[in-house]
């Protein structure tokens, strides 16, 4: 990794995270939900997103799966984790991927949000899964946090208590469904343009403080916008995304302000 502690990837993973093996203590992703993502008719459109092929049948969907999970198995530590956030159209062939990994599967979170596509004659979906996976049941990071308080963290200042410990206070965050009311798409200050898929940094947030220490080495599979790399550096973490579109690189320097050279062995 580079001295400030963030490094981009840019390349197919499969080619790139056989070389990071054992790295990290945690690793998030936010793979591709295989539904025939069309980003030309986005709001935010620009360049073809590749999405590693977003039109797969069942099958080739769960092979890919398989592999991917597999390739973040081998590049966590011992005590690692891993976080996968799917939406429920294709979650049952993520579900047999993990069922034949090797991983444990600890906990399946719903994040529950409040916008979504109108419907007509169906209820609208409103929640994101989040499987939170260990290669140990027994030896893992897991940090109990306190509710989160909007006012304990000052974004433009960029200091503060993350897990947000108010003082004098004790409220245990540890149901399974996650909900933010504060958070809407439309007001996110962490948004920017250029990428139509960027989950809310507080959500990884929360994964990175739940799952690591301070200074730990977080990997970012399907990086993207780069939202869990932003995430690392407000928390104090290490960390090295993955991305396999070139195009996304200068969305990701935006969002995560930083200009250290870029790996390209993957491309």
């Amino acid at each position: 990794m580079t001295g400030q502690g963030y490094e981009l990837v840019i390349g197919d993973i499969f080619k790139t995270l056989p070389e990071w093996e054992g790295a990290f203590d945690l690793m998030i992703a936010d793979p591709p939900f295989n539904i025939g993502f069309d980003k030309g008719s986005h709001e935010y459109g620009s360049k073809a997103y590749k999405l590693y092929q977003d039109n797969m049948s069942g099958d080739d969907y769960l092979d890919f799966s398989r592999g991917w999970i597999d390739l973040c198995h081998g590049s966590l530590s011992a005590r690692g984790s891993l976080y996968i956030v799917s939406g429920w159209t294709n979650l049952v062939h993520i579900l047999l991927a993990v069922e034949a990994s090797p991983f444990h599967l600890l906990n399946h979170i719903i994040w529950r949000y409040t916008w979504g596509v109108y419907t007509k004659r169906r209820f609208v979906t409103s929640h994101y899964h989040v499987l939170l996976l260990v290669k140990d049941p027994k030896d893992y990071t897991f940090n109990r946090l306190e509710r989160y308080q909007e006012d304990v963290w000052d974004e433009e200042a960029g200091e503060g208590d993350l897990d947000g410990r108010p003082e004098g206070e004790e409220r245990w965050d540890e149901g399974d469904v996650w909900f933010f009311p504060e958070y809407n798409r439309g007001n996110d200050p962490d948004r920017i343009k250029g990428h139509p898929c960027q989950l809310p940094v507080k959500l990884l947030r929360k994964m990175i403080l739940t799952s690591t220490d301070e200074g730990d080495n977080v990997g970012d599979v399907f990086s993207g916008s780069g939202g869990t790399m932003l995430a690392a550096r407000q928390t104090g973490r290490r960390v090295v995304g993955f991305e396999v579109d070139a195009d996304y690189e200068e969305v990701i320097r935006r969002k995560v302000m930083w200009d250290e050279p870029v790996d390209r062995r993957g491309v």
